[in-house]
């Protein structure tokens, strides 16, 4: 198994390539472009993929949401390769410990000399039922070739990934980044303004109130979370949380995620906070620097 390399080094690697490779040597880069419109971590787990350059394997990789090494979108480089060179790439989506795949697809294309390809490649829930026949493969829910020339192939820029559509973010859709708080440990529930909320004992101490956000606009992977709040009639603010978050594909459009706690007595006493109005300020930021944010205000259970 290679290690996939960071994006650092897949930049250093890139511009080694270009000051020192002459025309007679393998010039030529090729970078796979991974995406997904499934939710990494509850509907695809694990990623198995081989890459060929004229039939020969060069690379096999095999990355875990559960082992810290699979985060789409994102890039697989293949080893500098001929002018002309077939370069192809198969992959396989798994779930959980399954042993048959959910989801194949098949790339391929050939190395241009003095170029480094972006070759797209995505993983999509619509070819989940598919079965495509020998030679072809499934994109977007449909058996097309899995060759694309290279004359039809952009050059690649690391900036393709903020523009790339993941489980919960379309950035070509326009849609605006937004948060809505809910409530909730094991599923989301919407939270009215005013609401009363009830607290639980912590397994740690202290105690906390369950709350969910439902978002759109923001990626699947990564986004950092920052929940505050305040007692406005005992002029004091709990410390607040911060958290890296991966958000689980909902219904509508929408994503969420549950289960957050807050607690909502450190440095106070419960019996204070008690029947006390909360004013929540939650911040929702993803990797590409968009952010949402929102605030309720809730009362804390006698």
């Amino acid at each position: 198994m290679i290690v996939r390399p960071t994006r650092e080094a897949l930049s250093a690697l890139l511009v080694l390539c270009s000051a020192g490779c002459g025309s007679d040597d393998a010039d030529a880069l090729v970078v796979v472009g991974l995406t997904t419109d499934m939710a990494v971590g509850f509907a695809l787990d694990r990623v198995e993929a081989s890459t060929k350059v004229d039939g020969v394997i060069t690379s096999t990789e095999r990355l875990s949401y559960g082992g810290g090494d699979l985060s789409l979108p994102a890039e697989l480089p293949v080893q500098p390769a001929q002018d002309g060179a077939e370069v192809e790439l198969s992959v396989a989506a798994f779930r959980d410990d399954e042993a048959s795949p959910i989801v194949t697809r098949r790339a391929a294309t050939r190395a241009a000399g003095g170029r480094t390809l972006l070759l797209p490649v995505s993983l999509d829930e619509a070819c989940a039922a598919m079965t495509c026949a020998a030679g072809a493969t499934c994109a977007a829910g449909a058996c097309v070739d899995p060759f694309i020339d290279p004359s039809g192939l952009a050059d690649h820029d690391p900036t393709w990934i903020t523009s790339a559509r993941d489980a919960c973010k379309a950035p070509s859709s326009g849609d605006p980044a937004a948060v809505v708080i809910g409530q909730g440990q094991s599923a989301f529930a919407p939270l009215e303004e005013g609401e009363v909320v009830p607290i639980e004992a912590g397994p740690q101490g202290g105690h906390h109130v369950w709350l969910a956000l439902r978002a759109t606009g923001l990626r699947q992977m990564g986004s950092r979370v920052t929940i505050a709040g305040r007692f406005p009639e005992l002029a004091l603010a709990p410390p607040p949380f911060t958290s890296q978050v991966t958000l689980r594909k909902a219904g509508g459009g929408h994503c969420e995620i549950y289960g957050l706690r807050f607690q909502v007595d450190r440095g106070l006493s419960v019996e204070a906070v008690r029947g006390q109005a909360l004013d929540v300020d939650v911040t929702l930021e993803d990797p590409d620097g968009d952010v949402a944010t929102a605030a309720q205000r809730v009362v804390i259970a006698p």
